[in-house]
């Protein structure tokens, strides 16, 4: 099995853009913590499934993740069509396979946590797919993902099936930092996680459950069948090589969809690669006013090695230019 997948990772530098898709979402840094994953999950997690919702798995991040949990002491599935070639001129294998492989991870009564391996194209048509009738209803069950895995983190809310979490999937969770393996076990585990500086942009205090997620995909969302209500969250949005006017037409779609409607606040985090700092600076001080509610920035989510992780159960508060998520049995959430 290891040396087919190390065989899948020299046939990827042969496809064209299939190398550079990757850049995006994959933190160089690789940590010598053979147990460095040890009890980060939730407590009781035992079985964790890795699919491919999206595009291909291509780097040796993405196969090395796997060993890592199983080293951890996690017991690991990865489902059958997680390597399937790409369509021709896609990122991501044929729709079929993924969507097979999401039924048996959901409907695998041994899974306890599904990692998505990573993100980049094609979760939008599997959530187009999905059949709702062939998923259980699992409360009790983790989906953690982020960039192009919004829409199925985001699905999962609006439908309340699962418990939808943003953070590193398979790729970038090899290199983040111990600082955030640290607060992804606190996030997991009802503990205290702050508090963390922000730059107010506008307005005061605020408090409210958690939403994360990647600005483009939440521009598709919010023009979707399964947009999920803002009402009362804070709504945390990160961006990746997104260019400045893509950054500004992807906001106004929020604000013309209203889909912060009823949040708390709306706050910024990473903007990777996306250009200019000034001028990307120059657009989210131009939107900021349109939300109407209290904006901050610079927490650390998004494609970076320091990405905290966000469970939408969690609740935030934004105090004194810092958030914070109480512990569990604090807030009562």
């Amino acid at each position: 099995m290891n040396r087919f997948l190390i065989m899948l990772g020299s046939v990827v530098s042969l496809i064209p853009g299939l190398a550079a898709a990757q850049d995006a979402e994959l933190h160089p840094e690789k940590s010598e913590q053979e147990r460095r994953l040890a009890g980060v999950f939730p407590p009781g997690v035992k079985t964790i499934a890795c699919i491919t919702p999206a595009s291909y798995p291509g780097s040796s991040s993405h196969r090395r993740c796997p060993e890592l949990l199983k080293k951890a002491g996690y017991k690991v599935k990865i489902f059958p069509h997680s390597f399937d070639q790409p369509e021709p001129g896609k990122t991501y294998a044929p729709l079929k396979g993924r969507l097979e492989d999401f039924y048996a991870a959901w409907n695998d009564p041994e899974v306890d946590f599904i990692l998505c391996f990573r993100g980049g194209g094609g979760s939008q048509g599997l959530m187009k797919a999905l059949d709702l009738k062939k998923l259980k209803k699992r409360d009790d069950l983790y989906l953690q993902g982020y960039s192009d895995v919004t829409h199925v983190i985001s699905w999962m809310l609006a439908k309340g099936y699962g418990r939808p979490i943003a953070g590193p999937m398979c790729g970038s969770l090899v290199g983040i930092t111990p600082e955030c393996v640290r607060e992804m076990k606190a996030m997991h585990h009802g503990e205290q996680v702050g508090p963390v500086p922000v730059k107010k942009m506008l307005g005061g205090d605020a408090s409210g459950l958690a939403y994360a997620g990647s600005l483009g995909r939440m521009s598709e969302i919010a023009q979707s069948d399964y947009r999920p209500s803002m009402a009362g969250r804070i709504v945390f949005i990160e961006s990746v090589s997104t260019p400045t006017e893509k950054i500004r037409r992807f906001l106004q779609i929020l604000v013309d969809r209203e889909f912060c409607k009823g949040a708390s606040a709306v706050v910024f985090c990473q903007f990777i690669r996306c250009g200019r700092k000034a001028e990307v600076d120059a657009v989210l001080e131009e939107f900021a006013p349109k939300f109407g509610i209290p904006v901050y920035r610079d927490f650390p989510f998004g494609h970076s090695p320091r990405c905290y992780t966000l469970d939408f159960s969690r609740r935030a508060e934004i105090r004194n230019n810092t958030i914070t998520f109480p512990a569990v049995e604090a807030s009562g959430k």
